[in-house]
């Protein structure tokens, strides 16, 4: 049986190391943490399509 991953550094880096996840995962209330956990494990070039902050007046 495989290892799945259980921290939050282990599974973010998980995910930006899976290539079937480009772009594929939003987030809205803590978008910026959940963006800033996938470019501090690394390899976030690979997954993070566009980050959007809701307090950018002209996306609210």
């Amino acid at each position: 049986m495989a290892e799945h991953p259980t921290s939050t550094r282990r599974k973010a880096f998980a995910l930006n190391l899976d290539r079937t996840k480009y772009g594929t995962i939003a987030e809205i209330g803590a978008g910026q943490e959940v963006a800033r956990w996938f470019f501090v494990v690394g390899g976030a070039a690979g997954t993070v399509a566009k980050t959007i902050s809701a307090y950018d007046m002209e996306v609210s």
